[in-house]
């Protein structure tokens, strides 16, 4: 008799909280803030979007070096074109199919495939999300000053988006030590990566920069980083795929209650965040088949490639 196949709980509520996210967004906001967010982003000038789109990549980039780096003390060492391919190609099932792969698990299948050892790679995975997480968290102080106003005037304790907050971030950041313990003894490696990773930070803040001036408002730079860090933690709660409808949710509301932006204008940029990173991500369609096939394209560094 065939075993009965297992309920995947998991992808259930992170379905569930998508659907469950998109649908108080779009309940929340009134006819007449859609309205306007659908003026502003026609309005919204070309050079903006052109800018955005360079900075999208720039920062795409950088989060390929932060992992590149860590992959440099393999042996043989891992060519500087099969780590772009691989990042890419995560980058690509982690925003445009992450309904069917991961983008960690298809950048784990592509460096085995690549011959890295099964461990290093999957070290260097949870390495790379955790400076990326160390970068964020260095961000997050500037979030302090807009959240003691919020919590002065009674609001915070009334609002569900900051529940468990606090908890979330202490935990994140409880395991960087042990998880970073592998490259330690490669200081300059760590550092390196980074900065890299505050390099794709500052294009992240330039973008929401760049859109919410477009929109004719304006918030100091150092509070964005603040707030996008303060997004950034929420929604690596797993109650959502790929923090969609969550992201946005939080975008919108966080700008607009923390940052004093409009209703309209924190809607924009949540929903343009989306759509720019989604670009940002499509040309790792171009590898998706070569890196899960595991095709003769991909290679370990040899001579003049080597990383």
């Amino acid at each position: 008799m065939q075993k009965p196949k297992k309920i995947n709980w998991n992808l259930i509520v992170r379905i569930g909280g998508s659907l469950l996210s998109v649908l108080i967004l779009a309940v929340i906001f009134s006819d007449q803030v859609w309205a306007k967010v659908w003026q502003q982003l026609k309005s919204l000038e070309a050079w903006r979007v052109a800018a955005c789109l360079a900075l999208i990549f720039i920062s795409r980039l950088a989060t390929w070096g932060r992992w590149h780096t860590l992959l440099s003390i393999s042996q043989p060492k891992v060519a500087w074109r099969d780590s772009l391919r691989l990042t890419f190609t995560g980058l690509f099932a982690a925003n445009v199919l992450p309904t069917t792969i991961g983008g960690d698990l298809a950048r784990l299948a592509g460096a085995v495939r690549l011959g890295i050892d099964g461990h290093l790679a999957a070290a260097s995975l949870v390495a790379d999300r955790l400076i990326g997480m160390t970068g964020m968290s260095l961000a997050l102080p500037f979030s302090l000053p807009a959240l003691s106003k919020l919590q002065a005037g009674g609001a915070l304790q009334s609002t569900a988006l900051f529940a468990g907050l606090g908890q979330k971030i202490r935990q994140s950041l409880g395991k960087v030590g042990d998880n970073l313990r592998y490259w330690l003894k490669h200081p300059r490696l760590l550092l390196q990566a980074l900065l890299f990773t505050l390099v794709h930070q500052a294009c992240l803040y330039l973008i929401l920069t760049v859109l919410i001036e477009g929109f004719g408002e304006r918030m100091p730079f150092f509070l964005i980083a603040g707030l996008w860090s303060l997004v950034y933690f929420i929604t690596l709660v797993p109650i959502s795929i790929n923090g969609l409808g969550l992201q946005e949710l939080s975008i919108s509301n966080i700008f607009s209650l923390l940052g004093g932006l409009s209703p309209s204008t924190g809607l924009s940029i949540a929903l343009l965040m989306r759509v720019i990173q989604v670009v940002g991500s499509l040309p790792g369609a171009l590898f998706l088949g070569s890196v899960m096939g595991g095709t003769k394209e991909m290679r370990q560094a040899d001579g003049p490639d080597q990383a």
